[in-house]
C-alpha cells in the first residue's frame, strides 16, 4: 500500500485517476448503449447494431493517434476541451438520430474521443517518479477493470427498464462532465530535465524501435481481453449452461483488479512481453475447461494477468516516450489497444467456427497473444551503449596506463 500512496501523494495524480474513473465508465458503457438504441430504440435488427457500434470502435482506434499529435503540439486541456464538446453535440442529438446517421455521429464521435486512460497514463507518464511510474500505470488498469465491472451493467439496466433513448443522454451528460473536469483540473506537468534538448537520432531511433514491440504486446493484449468473453460463452453453450455467463464475468472482473492491485505492489520492473507471454499460456488451457465450476477458478491466472499485461505494456510505453512525443505514443498505444479489441471477439468466433468446437476460441486467442509476446522479446531493440561507455571503453584509464 505504500507504493500506491506514494503515487497518489503526487499533486494531481489523485485527481487525475478519479476523473479519468469517471470518463472511463460512459466511454466503456457505449457500445452497449449504442447497440440497444438501435435494437431497441429504433427497432432495428443486430446487424444494424453492430455496424453502428463498429463505426464507434474504429473511430476510437483511428483518432487516438492523432490526437495524441494534437496534444504534443497544443496541449492536453485545448484537445479535451475540443473532446468535450464533440461530444456533447453528438450525443445531446444521438437518441433523435435514425440508423445512417447515427454511424456517421458515432464514427465522429469516436475520432474526437480521448479516452480517461489516456489522459491518466499522460499525467503518470510526466509526473510520477520513474521508480513509480509501474504503480501507476497499475492503478489506471485496476480502475479501468472497475469500470468494466459497473459501466456496461448500470448502462443496460437504464436502457432496458427506462429506455435507450435517457440512457444515451445520460451517458453523454457524465461523459462531457467529465471530460470538462479533467481539462479543467488535469496537473500541468513539470518539465523534465532534457525538456529543451534535442534528442540524438539514436535515441529517437532507439525510442522508434522500442515501441513496436509493446504495440505489438498492447494489441494481443487487447485481443485476449475482448476474446475472452465470446469464448466463455463458447464453452457454456456447448454444455448448456450459459445462464452461467454473467457469474464468470463478473469472476473475471474481480480476478483483474486484484491481479493489477498485487502487480502495482512489485519493486521490480517487469517487461511487457512475459505477462502477455503468461496471459496466452494461461489462456489457450481453458479450451479443454467443460464444467463452469472448474473454469469459474482456471480463469484466475489469466484473468489476473490481464489487468498486468496492460499496466506492463502501458509502463513500457512511458519509458521510451518523452515530453515531446508523450502524446503521440500514448495515442498509439490507445490505438494497438483498440484495435486488439476489435479483432479479439472476431478472431474467438472465427476460431470456435473453423474449427467447429465452440470452446476453440480459448486455444486461438492464446496462441496468438504468446506467439506475439515471444516474437516482442526477439525483437525487443538492445541498450545502445552512451557515448560516455563507449569513451571508457576505448581509452585506458591512468591506473590501467600506470599498470
Amino acid at each position: 500500500m505504500k507504493r500506491y500512496a506514494q503515487v497518489l501523494a503526487v499533486p494531481g495524480v489523485g485527481r487525475t485517476v478519479a476523473l479519468g474513473w469517471l470518463v472511463k465508465l460512459p466511454m466503456i458503457a457505449t457500445p452497449v448503449v449504442l447497440a440497444l438504441q438501435v435494437s431497441v430504440g429504433l427497432g432495428l435488427g443486430l446487424g444494424s447494431a453492430g455496424l453502428v457500434t463498429g463505426a464507434w470502435m474504429i473511430g476510437a482506434m483511428v483518432g487516438s493517434p492523432f490526437l495524441g499529435r494534437a496534444m504534443d503540439r497544443h496541449g492536453l486541456r485545448r484537445v479535451l476541451l475540443l473532446s468535450a464538446a464533440a461530444q456533447g453535440v453528438f450525443w445531446g442529438v444521438a437518441a433523435l438520430l435514425p440508423q445512417p446517421a447515427l454511424a456517421v455521429g458515432a464514427l465522429a464521435s469516436g475520432l474526437l474521443l480521448v479516452p480517461g486512460s489516456t489522459v491518466v497514463r499522460l499525467v503518470v507518464s510526466a509526473s510520477v517518479p520513474a521508480q513509480h511510474r509501474q504503480t501507476g500505470f497499475a492503478l489506471d488498469s485496476v480502475t479501468s477493470q472497475l469500470s468494466y465491472l459497473l459501466g456496461p451493467g448500470i448502462a443496460a439496466v437504464v436502457a432496458t427498464q427506462l429506455s435507450p433513448a435517457l440512457a444515451t443522454r445520460l451517458l453523454g451528460c457524465v461523459l462531457v462532465l467529465a471530460t470538462t473536469a479533467l481539462a479543467l483540473y488535469v496537473p500541468t506537468p513539470p518539465a523534465e530535465e532534457h525538456a529543451k534538448t534535442t534528442a540524438a537520432p539514436s535515441a529517437a531511433g532507439g525510442r522508434t524501435l522500442g515501441l513496436l514491440p509493446v504495440l505489438a504486446c498492447t494489441f494481443a493484449a487487447g485481443t485476449v481481453s475482448s476474446g475472452f468473453e465470446i469464448s466463455l460463452l463458447g464453452v457454456l453453450r456447448s454444455e448448456g449452461e450459459v445462464a452461467w455467463i454473467g457469474l464468470l464475468i463478473a469472476a473475471c472482473g474481480a480476478y483483474a483488479v486484484a491481479g493489477g492491485f498485487l502487480f502495482g505492489m512489485l519493486s521490480f520492473p517487469v517487461p511487457p512481453w512475459a505477462p502477455v507471454l503468461l496471459l496466452g499460456l494461461a489462456t489457450g488451457p481453458l479450451a479443454f475447461v467443460s464444467d463452469w465450476r472448474i473454469l469459474l477458478v482456471a480463469v484466475l491466472p489469466a484473468a489476473m494477468l490481464s489487468a498486468a499485461s496492460f499496466a506492463a505494456t502501458a509502463t513500457e510505453v512511458g519509458r521510451v516516450s518523452d515530453e515531446r512525443t508523450r502524446g503521440r505514443t500514448m495515442g498509439l498505444y490507445g490505438s494497438a489497444l483498440a484495435g486488439g479489441n476489435a479483432l479479439g471477439a472476431p478472431l474467438a468466433g472465427l476460431g470456435s467456427g473453423w474449427t467447429g468446437q465452440s470452446s476453440a476460441g480459448f486455444l486461438i486467442i492464446g496462441a496468438a497473444a504468446a506467439a506475439t509476446a515471444l516474437a516482442g522479446r526477439l525483437l525487443r531493440p538492445r541498450p545502445a551503449a552512451s557515448p560516455a561507455a563507449a569513451h571508457t571503453a576505448e581509452v585506458p584509464s591512468h591506473a590501467a596506463q600506470e599498470g
